[in-house]
């Protein structure tokens, strides 16, 4: 077994995207694809050994050198074939440490359930999963267009666009220290237009910047305050699409007591739906019928959440939504260049679970001591949450003597418990638990600061 060996299945744009990252990182990669032209395609476009055939059989796998893999991911389309090649490699191979990729709850629990023993670790990820978790914290956080939580829920880290009228614009991220002295709040990345800043603090923050800043939970408040977001008291939800995500997100929102409506544009699907939420109304009808939301009065919903099937469909009700009052639209697109251009195009956010599900896939494969991770939009800026290792470059010395590249930043540590923003003259160390935000294409080089 090779530390450095990954062996991925399925050659749809999860498999590639990953494939892509983990071979800029250093790692040895094999992609397997059934098609025979993508196979081709692929081979031109991606750095990484590229085998043609069904990775769901044992002869294939073995073709691919599943022998020498330290992790195995199956990424196809279809939750079937994943769960078997989850299988033959956990089973048949003993694979270290297999990812498989599901949507279906049901084989979710059966590749949880098969008993998988022999040191080997299995994890599940799952995109719908992913993006009702990722609309339910955005629904947390009034005005943001991302949000995510790290250190057990303790902090956040949501994005934000800098507004004229915001106490931000036109001030150094050096002085943040002032507004936040006791507490740990810090910007951590900023997109300006086409770009992806992690600041230092020589750095401004400009009007129609969007800042990433990580905010201890009991700060959010003063943060709102401070960027001229009024925190209202949460009001109806509106959600188009009875889809897994759509009664998901509404059962969730249920629990919470949260006012819901939810649209559903085949009968058949919004029957069923209206049988399984107590508390929801179902409506029959299409999210792009400008009379059934102003009947719905869309000037009084809060948010507005399209999360049917039809992508086009979604970012069409989206802006239909804004336009006609919804304070705020979420929109779920699996298009990922899409996603970075939310603020542009006039919806508040837009979720990828395909990028959503690359960067929980990282996260497992990137090592044991990361707990978390996740991608930032435009897939351009990473955080990762780890144990800091005795012996690691990260625990050398100083923060600002240990080399880290710019473009990486160390943004929290929790140490017994207890939240802090380091310093350059605070030292990391083993057991902390590390919060690090880089840019993706130093992914590899700040491996070598965690491990020892």
């Amino acid at each position: 077994m090779d530390s450095n060996s990954i062996l991925i299945v399925g050659g749809g744009l999860v498999g590639q995207t990953l494939a892509d990252r983990l071979a800029r990182d250093d790692f040895d990669v094999t992609l397997v694809e059934h098609d025979a032209l993508k196979v081709r395609e692929l081979a031109d476009v991606l750095d990484v050994a590229v085998i043609e055939g069904n990775g769901a059989t044992a002869p294939v796998l073995r073709q691919a050198g599943i022998d020498k893999a330290a992790v195995v991911v199956a990424a196809t389309e279809r939750d079937e074939v994943n769960v078997v090649v989850g299988f033959l490699a956990a089973h048949l191979f003993h694979c270290p440490q297999v990812v498989v990729r599901v949507r279906e709850r049901g084989y979710e629990q059966g590749f949880a359930g098969l008993g998988i023993e022999g040191g080997v670790d299995p994890c599940c990820v799952n995109p719908d999963t992913a993006a009702v978790d990722r609309i339910a914290n955005l629904l947390e956080v009034p005005g943001a267009v991302d949000t995510m939580h790290f250190m057990d829920g303790r902090l956040l880290v949501a994005g934000f666009r800098i507004s004229e009228n915001s106490e931000f614009s036109g001030l150094h991220v050096s002085d943040m220290n002032l507004l936040f002295a006791s507490t740990p709040t810090l910007a951590v990345a900023i997109q300006r237009g086409r770009t992806w800043i992690v600041p230092g603090g020589h750095e401004s923050f400009m009007t129609d910047d969007l800042v990433y800043f990580a905010i201890a939970r009991h700060e959010l408040g003063d943060m709102l305050g401070l960027l001229g977001i009024t925190r209202e008291k949460r009001g109806r939800i509106l959600v188009a699409g009875a889809t897994s995500v759509g009664l998901a997100l509404a059962r969730r929102l249920e629990a919470a007591d949260v006012r819901v409506t939810l649209i559903e544009a085949d009968a058949d699907r919004a029957v069923k739906a209206a049988e399984q939420l107590d508390d929801v109304l179902v409506l029959h009808g299409r999210a792009t019928d400008q009379s059934l939301l102003e009947d719905e009065e869309i000037e009084r919903v809060t948010t507005f959440v399209a999360v049917t099937h039809d992508h086009e469909s979604n970012l069409v009700a989206g802006l239909l939504a804004r336009r006609l009052g919804a304070r705020r639209s979420i929109v779920l697109v699996d298009n990922p260049g899409l996603v970075s251009m939310s603020g542009e195009i006039g919806i508040d956010s837009i979720i990828s679970p395909r990028l959503l599900t690359i960067a929980q896939i990282l996260q497992h494969v990137r090592g044991r001591g990361v707990r978390s991770g996740a991608s930032l939009l435009g897939d351009e800026v990473e955080i990762v949450e780890f144990d800091a290792v005795e012996g690691s470059l990260l625990t050398s010395g100083p923060l600002r003597n240990i080399g880290l590249p710019r473009g990486a930043l160390v943004c929290a540590i929790l140490r017994r418990g207890e939240l802090v923003v380091p310093r350059g003259s605070d030292q990391v160390e083993a057991g902390d638990r590390v919060l690090v935000v880089m840019k993706t294409e130093l992914a590899g080089k700040i491996t070598d600061y965690l491990t020892a």
